[in-house]
């Protein structure tokens, strides 16, 4: 994001690299820039796609790509039942075509959206699910737009993106401003959050375990949802987290079933003590018997002997 006058914290990062992280600011408080589309755009639609193409290729092929699929298959088919996903929203990847032709920005928004892509493509073969996608991000031109729609992703002008965020959305906001995270989900927390988590916020923010208000949301994400890591690559992903939202009903239906087990498991205690007992108490009478006819034996025993006496 360029910088207007407004305070920044340099964050150090591992491998000597920096990130710049805005102060926070009221959640209602749009975060003022002057972010521009580039004026003199060189690539065409064309261009971009191949540039995708072969940058979805190095993705999919990373130690990356396979760290996180095996996550998310493992989330995905084990009790991590997420509940629908009617929408994906992906926020501020950085222009395909930047004014500056910086190779790494682009290299970077080009990574980011591959991996948005298959997370979702990924999500809807395990789950079924239709998912429509959007992608926001002030310095887009048209070709980028339009590029976009090649890859099933409807741009939308901001702050158009952030509306769409509500329970049944997966927002993606890699290395996102903490404002930026916080007008996405000033309505409802998403079903799946993926992007920089509270352990980080903490760290480069606060540094302090009290709840500040501006935090909140991220507490309640680290409260209530499944949290998994994301995979670096070359920082492109450094400090990411992923955020899954458990269905009720599974959550429920595994709250019931460990209740009901630990029911199983008292009954059967139960039993088994009541057999215990069952078999004490038989071995107590079977004793006392035993005991009676020995008693009885002594005693004709002491007869016959009295008998021989006379």
């Amino acid at each position: 994001m360029a910088d207007t006058g407004a305070e920044w914290n340099q964050v150090k990062r591992k491998g000597r690299k920096l990130r710049h992280v805005s102060k926070p600011v009221a959640d209602e408080k749009a975060p003022s820039d002057n972010l521009q589309p580039n004026p003199n755009p060189e690539y065409s639609i064309g261009d971009l796609s191949k540039y995708h193409d072969g940058v979805t290729r190095k993705f999919e092929q990373s130690a990356c790509w396979q760290k996180l699929e095996k996550l998310l298959d493992s989330a995905l088919s084990s009790r991590q039942q997420l509940p629908r996903i009617a929408r994906a929203v992906c926020l501020g990847t950085g222009p395909y075509d930047p004014a500056d032709g910086s190779s790494q920005a682009r290299w970077t928004a080009h990574m980011q959206t591959a991996a948005f892509c298959a997370i979702i493509n990924t999500i809807r073969s395990k789950t079924n699910q239709e998912i429509k996608c959007f992608i926001q991000e002030p310095r887009f031109t048209q070709i980028d737009k339009e590029f976009c729609s090649k890859l099933d992703l409807e741009a939308v002008d901001s702050p158009g993106g952030f509306d769409l965020v509500d329970e049944n959305t997966l927002l993606y906001a890699i290395h996102l401003e903490l404002e930026i995270c916080n007008l996405a989900m000033r309505k409802s927390l998403p079903t799946v959050f993926i992007g920089t988590g509270l352990d980080e916020w903490l760290r480069v923010v606060d540094g302090t375990q009290e709840r500040p208000g501006h935090l909140h949301r991220f507490f309640k994400l680290e409260d209530n949802y499944h949290k998994l890591p994301f995979p670096d690559l070359d920082y492109i992903f450094s400090s990411t987290s992923i955020y899954l939202k458990e269905d009720q009903q599974t959550h429920d239906g595994c709250e019931r079933g460990h209740i009901e087990e630990a029911g199983k498991e008292k009954v059967g205690q139960q039993d088994t003590e009541k057999k215990g007992d069952e078999k004490t108490e038989s071995k107590t009478k079977s004793q006392s018997l035993e005991d009676q006819d020995a008693a009885t034996k002594s005693d004709i025993d002491s007869l016959r002997l009295d008998k021989l006496v006379t």
